[in-house]
């Protein structure tokens, strides 16, 4: 089977890292993947940094129809199996070409389509989006919550599939180090849906020290600089902007946390796990099938009491020296079931059941 991705190129969140993930592990499952993006960036710069096969078909803007006649050819010459878009500009396109290419189209649907877009040209590129998940072959999902939307769209329940993130475990060795400080550590983008500020007003009310480090730009940014100020937190707050690789964080902090409103399965629970240490997560989308009481700290999103009391039980794990244990339980349960291989196997299920389907 030959397996094509796409993917408009621009991408430098948990997208780019599933795609990449998945690649490897169909690499080493014996299945031939190449990437195609529509730009020389970070998606083309992390590919072929790991020995994957790249090629980019540049558009001179995001609209730009005139690669759509070169894009079937491309497929079309190179035989092909299965088209796999990832992102909404790469659906567009491809659902432009469906007809005229022999391969068959799936989607992976990374996100809350819903939440991806804002303002004018935001809703012209969601309708566009949704015409393209009506008419792939096969919808790939991360995130259970989705599965209502797609009722709403009526999107044929033969035509979902779940999977799941993945990370490759190749070379990891989990050393937990107790730090001077209880640290924190955030990875995620500075936008609303990840919502830092319940994570900064719950900070505020804790009576222990401590140090958070938030590893992400984004447009709240001046924001929440401002925030901590107000909250009188700011000498305890480290924002350190976006890091292309963020090894080092996690191997300098005792816990990491997610206080998202919104979730797939974010990639950032399964790194925290290559280096053995446990998660505060809000319980939404697929975190509980990851994160749970022997592992870390599930809380119900929005609620500050219940963060509160998680960041206070986990400041005891650290003043025991405990939390290595909880640590050592989610790379175990991260490593047994969402490898790279274990997802380029799960995703080839779907591939199959597509070929033989249509």
């Amino acid at each position: 089977m030959r397996v094509l991705h796409i993917n408009a190129g621009n991408e430098d969140g948990g997208a780019r890292t599933y795609i990449v993930n998945l690649m490897k592990g169909q690499k080493l499952i014996g299945e031939e993947s190449a990437l195609l993006t529509f730009q020389e960036g970070p998606v083309s710069k992390m590919a072929r940094e790991n020995g994957l096969k790249v090629a980019v078909l540049p558009q001179r803007q995001r609209f730009d129809l005139s690669i759509l006649k070169p894009l079937v050819q491309y497929i079309n010459n190179n035989d092909f199996d299965i088209v796999h878009t990832h992102g909404p500009r790469a659906n567009y396109l491809v659902s432009l070409i469906r007809k005229k290419i022999h391969a068959k189209w799936v989607i992976t649907v990374h996100s809350d389509p819903r939440i991806d877009f804002s303002g004018l040209k935001g809703s012209v590129m969601l309708k566009l989006n949704l015409h393209a998940l009506k008419r792939a072959n096969l919808l790939f999902y991360i995130n259970p919550d989705m599965e209502e939307y797609f009722d709403e769209l009526k999107i044929d329940h033969k035509k979902r599939f779940e999977v799941f993130n993945a990370i490759d475990f190749a070379g990891t060795n989990p050393v937990f180090n107790h730090q001077p400080t209880f640290t924190i550590l955030e990875v995620a983008r500075l936008v609303e849906v990840k919502n830092h500020r319940l994570l900064l007003e719950a900070l505020s009310k804790v009576s222990f020290n401590f140090r958070l480090v938030l590893v992400g730009d984004g447009p709240l940014m001046d924001q929440l600089h401002k925030l901590t100020v107000e909250l009188g937190i700011n000498d305890k707050v480290e924002f350190v902007g976006f890091k292309e690789n963020t090894g080092e964080y996690y191997q300098e902090c005792d816990v990491s946390i997610l206080t998202s409103k919104t979730e797939s399965m974010p990639a950032v629970y399964l790194e925290s796990a290559a280096y053995g240490k446990p998660v505060i997560a809000t319980n939404v989308g697929a975190t509980d099938k990851v994160i749970d009481n022997e592992n870390g700290w599930l809380v119900e999103s929005n609620n500050e009491q219940e963060l509160i009391q998680a960041l206070n039980d986990a400041h005891e794990y650290w003043k025991d020296d405990n939390l290595s244990q909880k640590g050592m339980a989610l790379y175990q349960e991260v490593r047994d079931n969402y490898s790279i291989e274990a997802l380029a196997h799960k995703v080839n299920d779907g591939y199959q059941a597509t070929l033989k389907a249509n």
